[in-house]
């Protein structure tokens, strides 16, 4: 029996197959280099129909206006949000004004390959100027403008532009010995700014992060995901590094072997690759998302484990994309078959994705007190979360973790800033004086420090305010 695609015309058939495998080969190139084995399976999947049509035509345009796109009397709709390389390709063509696209007899693989490259470009806008710099290699490709067409400014802009596509076009250089990469530059600035453990645990499960980071090398599936990741989405990078540390940490206060904490620490990192899938305007939205909204923002596990398998990652780090909204009693997403048991691993990255997302800032919430986030995760013991694992990370915390806001006997209203060990007491920040006054200055206690007389805590905590912080930037208040 046919299928309906396979009852559809030939004409259309291989018109539908050029449309989709160009917006994947796009997809693809914004992921990875050109040497990379993923774009040259996506580059020869669009060639394959494209050439094919060309053998008997002259030429095969395609024609873009409303959100669909036209050959010939066959027309494809490119508004389905689901399929993310369709979804891309229709932003890109809308927002450098694309009204045809045309490919003409003796296109190649390069030249191919150089549009993908353009179109794909995340950050510049001056398509005429991409386009004029690589004239040698479209010949056989011709684009152009519907009525809203954005002119290029000729500026630094466009020059950088022209410099980015061409970079993308090599393979990354090895680097020294010894030298850092440009990766763990950019992990080390993350974790030099990370709020959420700053203690003996935090500090040694950051270092083998940046460990697992420069242990990968610069071109490896892993730190491409990476690189892609940032440059999506900054939040979404930040978050994953946070979690890896938080897991990374908890692993070894569960006393696991230590290849099983790097295998963790390298999972963690790439647990929300398949946000890549979620378009911008979802992830970054201020409000609440409609239930289609909220249906594309679930798929991205599935999304995750089939990149991290296509790229040939390892076993522990598909399962943990997959898993990491999977409760501990199942009752997540995405909703597994009866029987199924969670990985080890992914139990802990979530118990550490759920107190990062928790107690970071984000344009559609507040963040909340961290001691309120733990109270509301301890509330979900045997149900969400896993009663052993939590119990691990709750001792790793500290009793009152950092971005708590206590205030004590004196009447001064403090932020905890850093937690020196797990029996000891935090120091903080002092936010308002005994009178409710907020101090512009830095002031910074010791919860330690005691009355060498009487041997009394200098500075006794009264209370821990529980209400969420509103609009306070814990990171600001870290001690160097």
């Amino acid at each position: 029996m046919q299928t309906a695609l396979e009852a559809l015309p030939q004409e259309f058939q291989q018109f539908r197959e050029v449309v989709e495998t160009l917006g994947r080969l796009i997809l693809q190139v914004r992921l990875f280099p050109t040497s990379h084995p993923s774009v040259d399976r996506a580059l020869d999947a669009a060639y394959t129909p494209l050439d094919a049509i060309l053998q008997r035509k002259k030429s095969v345009k395609l024609t873009f206006s409303k959100g669909a796109v036209s050959h010939l009397n066959f027309e494809m709709d490119l508004t389905d949000v689901r399929d993310k390389a369709m979804h891309l390709l229709r932003e890109i063509l809308v927002r450098h004004s694309i009204g045809e696209v045309e490919f003409q007899k003796g296109v190649s693989r390069e030249e191919l390959c150089s549009l993908a490259l353009i179109l794909g470009a995340r950050d510049s806008d001056c398509l005429a100027a991409a386009l004029a710099s690589s004239g040698s290699h479209l010949t056989n490709v011709r684009i152009r403008h519907g009525q809203k067409a954005k002119q290029p400014d000729g500026g630094a802009s466009c020059e950088a532009g022209r410099e980015r596509i061409e970079e993308r076009r090599q393979i990354a250089p090895r680097r020294n010995a010894g030298d850092e990469s440009k990766m763990g530059m950019v992990v080390r600035n993350v974790l030099d700014r990370l709020e959420k453990i700053q203690s003996p645990e935090g500090r040694r499960a950051g270092s083998k992060i940046l460990e697992v980071v420069e242990r990968e090398g610069g071109n490896t599936a892993t730190i491409l995901l990476l690189d892609s990741l940032k440059g999506y989405d900054e939040y979404t990078f930040t978050h994953s590094v946070n979690v890896a540390v938080i897991s990374a940490a908890v692993a070894r206060s569960i006393a696991l072997e230590e290849a099983f904490i790097d295998a963790i620490a390298h999972a963690a990192l790439l647990h929300d690759i398949g946000k890549l899938y979620v378009p911008r305007e979802i992830i970054n939205k201020m409000g609440r998302l409609t239930p289609s909204e909220w249906q594309v923002v679930r798929k991205h596990p599935i999304d995750g484990e089939r990149i991290l398998r296509e790229e040939g990652l390892d076993l522990m780090s598909r399962r943990v994309a997959y898993e990491h909204h999977m409760r501990h009693d199942l009752t997540g997403y995405p909703v597994p078959k009866s029987g199924y048991v969670v990985h080890q691993a992914s139990e802990i990255v979530r118990i550490a994705d759920s107190y990062d997302a928790l107690t970071t800032k984000r344009p559609y919430r507040k963040q909340i007190n961290p001691y309120e986030a733990i109270k509301l995760m301890v509330k979900s013991i045997g149900t969400e979360f896993h009663q052993e694992y939590l119990g691990v990370f709750l001792r790793v915390l500290g009793n009152i973790p950092i971005g708590s806001i206590l205030r004590l006997r004196t009447g001064e209203t403090v932020l905890v800033v850093d937690i020196s060990g797990r029996d000891s007491l935090p120091r903080v920040r002092v936010l308002t004086d005994a009178r409710g006054k907020e101090l512009e200055e830095e002031i910074i206690l010791d919860l330690n420090e005691r009355n060498p007389r009487t041997n009394d805590f200098i500075h006794q905590i009264e209370t821990i305010v529980e209400q969420p912080i509103r609009d306070v930037d814990i990171g600001a208040y870290i001690v160097g």
